[in-house]
């Protein structure tokens, strides 16, 4: 859009839409005149006309102008036009306000969750298992080599970074402890959760949101089917399997990886670590890990199947949600952890 102002006229120019409204409106409340100029117009739209419409200004236009100003004249209906108001402050509410609606939405999606789990569990026939197993393949077996190459790398390089310090202080055994407890408390059960997250959660959501775009969900309750049933409930429980036992892969990747380092950089024996390994280690600090899968496994599997339900019926909703679907399920994971980390200091684990 470009203007001229004349004395008390303002011509303008270009595409006059919705798009130009807001600022348009910005200089109608700076400047004073009463006609308003559109002969000069290369595109004009409704809402446009509505909103000069609205400012009870003279306007001077040309015939096919006049035609479509007519036209929205007889169908406009007699209600003030809404200016969308913007600004730092008005962003951060509106961003506020809306992730908290997104979390309403998500706290009935989980009550969904249990009290249909628990008919669920009343009726275990209704369970579809070839879909778990199916599940367990594809999220689980599947992710074995990126699992435990990172979770390999990430030993190693604990490793190597304590092997620099702990030299200085002729320690080098220590780094055992280093490694053991860093990988199976916190690092190994993370390392999972985040990458099933971004690899499993964003399949889910896309999985249901396509669903939901071609209608394939309406047809499953025509067809008296509970979508949980088939969307929702085999995708937790094949999480609920799968995370313990990659964290448990992630764990031993981890510590194999300090292994080799320990080795060639500290001098370190296999035998000498296992045995200190025995000392650095216990039942707790295998616990302190592991019981956090059920909790991964149930966030990133709900979490990925609500931002598919809340996919909208367009192809560009997709791509949104799969990005709410990874953000979230790491945030929510990361969450959890601190979580589990402030519980696990107070129980003493």
């Amino acid at each position: 859009m470009r203007l001229e102002s004349k004395g008390k006229k303002v011509r303008l120019f270009g595409n006059l839409t919705y798009k130009v409204i807001k600022e348009f409106d910005r200089y109608a409340k700076k400047e004073t005149f009463n006609e308003i100029d559109l002969s000069g117009a290369e595109l004009l739209d409704t809402s446009f006309i509505i909103y000069l419409l609205k400012t009870n200004k003279k306007l001077a236009v040309s015939e096919k102008q006049k035609q479509l100003i007519d036209i929205v004249k007889k169908n406009l209906k007699d209600r003030p036009i809404k200016i969308k108001k913007t600004g730092f402050f008005y962003d951060i509410g509106f961003l506020t306000i809306s992730k908290l609606k997104h979390l309403y939405h998500f706290l009935v999606f989980l009550g969904e969750v249990f009290i249909k789990g628990l008919d669920l569990i009343l009726k275990p026939k209704r369970l579809r298992f070839k879909m778990i197993a199916k599940d367990i393949e594809l999220m689980g077996f599947n992710a074995i080599p990126i699992l435990a190459t990172i979770s390999f790398l990430i030993g190693a390089v604990i490793a190597y970074h304590g092997a620099i310090r702990l030299k200085q202080f002729g320690a080098n055994i220590f780094v055992v402890d280093l490694v053991s407890v860093s990988v199976l408390r916190e690092l190994g059960p993370l390392i999972v959760a985040i990458l099933l997250a971004g690899r499993s959660s964003s399949s889910y959501t896309t999985q249901i949101g396509i669903m939901k775009i071609t209608e394939e969900i309406d047809v499953i309750k025509t067809m008296g089917i509970e979508p949980f049933d088939v969307l929702v409930f085999p995708k937790i429980v094949s999480m609920l399997i799968s995370v313990p036992l990659l964290i448990i892969l992630a764990d031993i990747s981890g510590v194999l990886g300090g292994i080799i380092v320990a080795k060639l950089s500290l001098g370190v024996t296999l035998r000498d670590f296992i045995l200190r390994l025995h000392h650095a280690i216990d039942i707790k600090t295998f616990l302190a890990g592991i019981l956090k899968a059920p909790a991964f496994a149930f966030l990133i599997a709900t979490i990925g199947s609500f931002e598919g339900f809340m996919t909208q019926k367009n192809v560009e909703s997709i791509g949104e949600s799969v990005t709410d679907s990874v953000v979230n399920s790491i945030f929510a994971v990361i969450i959890a952890d601190a979580i589990f980390s402030i519980l696990f200091r107070w129980l003493g684990i």
